[in-house]
């Protein structure tokens, strides 16, 4: 009867369309035995961390290594020449005009500024800090890494740049004049260019970078500026 009912399902199959040939085959053991290791399957290859290329940027790129040791840097300039060795890093797409505005803060560098530029110093280190810009804000910055702009700061005076107010637009320390217009010009950006005569020369030693970070409970940070940094009216 068994045997019986087994004819009828395979000729209901067949009447359906299903072809008895397509049901694979049971691997036997030999094939099981014979398949290729992981290490030498070609997926496994291309996804295994220490088979991938190295990060470009040279003594720049955007690695552990890198990150830490221009962390350190960061400190040893600092504990010697005080925030005036350092400058607050901002980082901004003009992809998508309705965020053009927003000025996302990245982190700070730090640079030996008897023989460096401000502009030299984020120059040479332009890659690790676009690269951690886009991780960073992945949402508002991943897809923008080589087209992003990168502004600069006086150290230290996030808060004093994220409560500036347009002149006249309710700041206690706003209003025309001379003293308002320089006091309104130490919240302005200042735009850094990519390529810089001398960056090339500058020395692992006399730049140290160091990262913002956010948690998973951290909104991150940006002030508003206009196309050329200044605060809007």
């Amino acid at each position: 009867m068994y045997a019986l009912l087994g004819l009828l399902s395979l000729q209901s199959l067949a009447c359906r369309g299903f072809s008895l040939g397509a049901f694979p085959e049971p691997r036997t053991v030999s094939a099981l035995l014979s398949s290729p290791s992981p290490e030498e399957d070609p997926e496994y290859l291309y996804y295994r961390p220490q088979s991938r290329a190295p990060a470009q940027g040279g003594k720049w790129a955007y690695t552990e290594p890198n990150i830490r040791r221009s962390a350190e840097t960061f400190k040893n300039i600092r504990a010697i020449g005080g925030v005036d060795c350092t400058n607050d890093i901002y980082a901004r797409s003009i992809s998508h005009p309705s965020q053009s505005f927003q000025y996302w803060y990245i982190g700070k560098v730090a640079r030996t500024d008897g023989t460096v530029t401000l502009n030299q110093a984020v120059s040479c280190m332009w890659n690790l800090l676009e690269e951690h810009a886009c991780r960073l804000r992945p949402v508002e910055l991943g897809r923008e890494f080589g087209k992003l702009e990168l502004w600069a700061a006086k150290g230290d005076t996030e808060l004093e740049m994220s409560q500036a107010l347009g002149m006249g637009g309710g700041s206690s320390e706003g209003g025309y004049g001379l003293e308002g217009l320089k006091r309104e010009e130490k919240k302005n950006l200042t735009k850094m260019n990519r390529f810089t005569e001398g960056m090339d020369d500058v020395k692992e030693i006399e730049v140290g970078f160091i990262a913002e970070v956010v948690t998973n409970s951290g909104q991150g940070f940006y002030i508003v500026r206009d196309d050329d940094g200044k605060l809007m009216q």
